[in-house]
């Protein structure tokens, strides 16, 4: 019996072997084979969870983004009152001064200067901040696993860096535009009377004188606005973060798309101030003051009003050929950016505005996607 099997192994030796071979093999192959399937597997799972970590972090971000906006705004919206006081020269009518027409022309200029004013420097603020904000959250973010003792020093330095904007940048701000609106607005006197397609054109010959004004236009010279010519580059890491931050500031990405934002504002500007040319303004305590703003009774620029007359008709008023004497223009502008805000007047339906853009979302999104990845060096 064993002779036989001996006798059969012998005549088969080679087949066997190689099945053997084979057979070994598929199990080495199966092994292996799971091996990387499991290997495969940890590493999706672990991809997905650091995608998810991220954008759990990335979600708390926008929050906080949004809360330091909000409360840097205001301090922003503090600085341009203080530098354009148009309440100083009310009191000043209200007391009944000796050169009125002097004082209303100079109010004249701290209307529309507060207005274009508060229209560039929200624009920029919350432009720099989501580039700041995100930026270094995305490096804080890689170096989390990193021994990087110095890290949460860097984050409060940078940070500080947007109180420049908030007090010199914005004071800089307010003298150039204040200089544009007098030179444009010198020939137009107080009974002269403007469409509202009059006002609009001021506004966009603001625009276009700044932004011909190279060597002073805030856009194109972002970083001078934006932050100290004295910034001490002390340490490697926060050098590095400082030329990426001066890189994406002078971004034509950047400036682009900042300047079709304060194009967005002024339109915003001028439809909030259409609701007044159908309607006389309120007077108070001798001074006129326009009504509060509602954003349900928005009115286009372009668009038409109804008006009933006494015998039951309807026609349609053509707001862009309403007249009115700059004299009560001056109150409705002014009264767009009140000295005390209150809810939906035209910066903060502004603020609201930029935050939620979807184009400036995108490019915060971008950057903290940028400096959180890995292979960022």
């Amino acid at each position: 019996m064993l002779s036989g099997i001996w006798k059969f192994f012998k005549r088969h030796q080679r087949k066997f072997i190689v099945g053997s071979a084979i057979f070994s093999g598929i199990i080495l192959a199966t092994r292996y084979t799971q091996y990387k399937i499991r290997e495969w597997q940890q590493k999706e799972i672990r991809a997905i969870l650091e995608r998810a970590k991220k954008q759990q972090h990335f979600e708390h971000l926008e929050k906080t983004c949004d809360q330091i906006t909000t409360s840097l705004a205001l301090n922003v919206r503090n600085t341009i009152i203080k530098e354009l006081d148009g309440q100083t020269i009310i009191n000043q009518l209200k007391h009944g001064s000796a050169d009125k027409i002097a004082l209303w022309n100079e109010l004249k200029v701290v209307s529309i200067s507060r207005s274009a004013v508060v229209i560039y420097a929200y624009t920029m603020l919350i432009t720099f901040l989501k580039i700041q904000i995100n930026l270094i959250s995305g490096y804080m973010y890689l170096n989390q696993t990193v021994d990087n003792t110095d890290g949460y020093d860097v984050r409060a330095k940078y940070l500080q860096l947007s109180a420049y904007f908030i007090y010199e940048g914005v004071q800089k701000l307010c003298n150039l535009i204040k200089s544009k609106v007098e030179q444009i607005t010198a020939s137009i006197s107080l009974d002269d009377k403007l469409t509202l397609r009059d006002l609009e054109q001021i506004y966009w010959a603001i625009t276009s004188s700044i932004f011909a004004d190279s060597s002073n236009d805030p856009i194109k010279n972002f970083v001078s606005y934006t932050m100290s010519q004295q910034v001490k580059k002390d340490t490697s890491i926060y050098s590095k973060i400082i030329d990426q931050t001066l890189d994406l500031l002078e971004s034509d990405e950047v400036q682009n798309l900042t300047q079709r934002n304060i194009r967005s504002g002024f339109v915003s500007l001028i439809d909030h101030i259409s609701e007044y040319f159908d309607d006389a303004s309120e007077t108070k305590n001798g001074i006129s003051h326009p009504r509060t703003s509602n954003k349900n009774d928005h009115i286009s620029m372009n668009s038409k009003d109804a008006v009933t007359k006494d015998n039951g008709t309807s026609e349609f008023l053509d707001i862009n050929k309403t007249t009115m004497p700059m004299a009560k223009i001056i109150p409705i502008v002014i009264g767009q950016i009140p000295d005390k805000q209150i809810a939906k007047d035209a910066s903060a339906d502004l603020l609201e505005c930029l935050m939620t853009n979807n184009e400036i979302k995108m490019l915060g999104a971008n950057i903290y996607e940028a400096f959180s990845c890995k292979t960022y060096t």
